[in-house]
C-alpha cells in the first residue's frame, strides 16, 4: 500500500491540475501487475520508500497495455499446420510422380506379399514367346493358318493391356518386367510387318505394305536410339520423350491395321460369306498407311523437343 501511495502521488503532483487524471489499475490489479514485474517488484517491497525515479517507472509499465500471447500462438500453430500440410501434400506428389516414372509397366513400391505378383511378368515373357510361334503358325499349311495368327496377335495385344492393369492392380512392380514389355510389344509388331510383307493379302500391292511397314519400324528404332540418349541426359531431355496421345494413336490404329490384315490374308470367307472382304482389306491398310502418318508425326514431335537440347550440348 505504501507502495501505491508513492505512485499515485507522484503521479498527481508531476502533472498540472488542469490536465487529465491519467488512467490508473485498480488496487487487485496493480497488486497482480507489480508482483510480475520480477526485478522492479521485488525492489520496491525491499524498500518501504521508494524513489520518485521508481515509482515514475512503475506507473508507465502499469499503465501500458498488457499484449495477449494467445493470438500469436495460434497464428504459429496454423503456419505450422499449414506447412506441414504442404510438406505431405508436396511428398505425395513426389511419391506418385517417382511411381509413375519408376515402371511404365507397373506401380512401384509394391506391397510385400502381395499374391500374383508374377502374373504380368508372365504374360509379358507369353507375348515374347508367342513371336516365333506367330511365325510357325502363318507359314503354315494348316487350315485357317491366317485367321489363327491374326487370333494370336489379338491375343498378343490384350495381353499388352492387360499385364499392365493387372501391375497396377496387383502393385506389382519389376526392373525386368519394366524393361521386357516395350521389347515384347515391339518384337510382336516386327515380326507382323515382317509376315505381311512377305505374304501380302490377296489383292493388295506389295509396296502398300512394305513402306509403312519401313516407316513403323523405322520409327521405331529412332525412337530407341532417342530414349536411350534422353534417359543418359536425364533431366530436360528425359521429360521430352513422354508418352504423348499421338503415340497411343499410332498404337491403336497399328493394331487394328495388324489384326484385321492377319486375319484375312487368305480371304474372309469365315465372316458374312466374303461379302466384306474388300471392306476390311482396304479398311486394314488405310489404317496401316495412318498408323504409319502418324508414327511420323509422332516422331517430329518427339524430336522437335529434344533436337534443341542435342544442339545446346554439343
Amino acid at each position: 500500500m505504501i507502495l501505491l501511495a508513492h505512485v499515485t502521488r507522484a503521479s498527481t503532483d508531476s502533472r498540472p491540475h488542469s490536465a487529465p487524471r491519467p488512467w490508473m489499475p485498480s488496487p487487485t490489479t496493480t497488486l497482480t501487475a507489480a508482483a510480475r514485474l520480477s526485478p522492479l517488484a521485488r525492489a520496491a517491497r525491499r524498500t518501504s520508500t521508494p524513489s520518485p525515479r521508481a515509482c515514475v517507472r512503475l506507473t508507465a509499465v502499469l499503465a501500458r497495455p498488457r499484449r495477449d500471447p494467445q493470438p500469436l500462438t495460434v497464428m504459429a500453430a496454423a503456419r505450422k499446420t499449414s506447412s506441414t500440410t504442404r510438406r505431405a501434400r508436396g511428398a505425395r506428389g513426389k511419391t506418385s510422380a517417382a511411381n509413375d516414372e519408376a515402371a511404365r509397366y507397373g506401380l512401384a513400391g509394391a506391397e510385400k506379399g502381395t499374391t500374383l505378383t508374377w502374373l504380368p511378368t508372365f504374360l509379358t515373357l507369353a507375348r515374347v514367346v508367342a513371336v516365333p510361334a506367330l511365325a510357325g503358325v502363318y507359314y503354315s499349311d494348316i487350315p485357317h493358318a491366317a485367321v489363327i495368327a491374326g487370333v494370336m496377335f489379338m491375343l498378343a495385344a490384350f495381353t499388352d493391356w492387360l499385364d499392365g492393369y493387372l501391375a497396377r492392380k496387383l502393385k506389382a512392380s519389376s526392373a525386368f518386367g519394366a524393361f521386357l514389355d516395350p521389347v515384347a510389344d515391339k518384337l510382336m509388331v516386327a515380326a507382323s510387318l515382317c509376315l505381311l510383307c512377305t505374304r501380302a493379302p490377296a489383292g493388295v500391292a506389295p509396296w502398300a505394305v512394305a513402306l509403312p511397314s519401313i516407316v513403323i519400324i523405322g520409327r521405331e528404332i529412332t525412337m530407341s536410339a532417342l530414349r536411350e540418349w534422353c534417359a543418359a541426359k536425364g533431366g530436360e531431355a528425359h521429360a521430352a520423350v513422354k508418352v504423348n496421345n499421338l503415340g497411343k494413336y499410332k498404337t491403336a490404329t497399328q493394331m487394328v491395321a495388324l489384326t484385321v490384315l492377319l486375319l484375312v490374308r487368305d480371304g474372309s470367307s469365315w465372316f458374312a460369306n466374303g461379302a466384306y472382304n474388300d471392306a476390311l482389306v482396304n479398311g486394314g491398310v488405310y489404317c496401316l498407311w495412318v498408323s504409319a502418318a502418324l508414327a511420323l508425326v509422332s516422331l517430329w514431335v518427339y524430336m522437335s523437343g529434344v533436337i534443341g537440347i542435342m544442339m545446346a550440348s554439343d
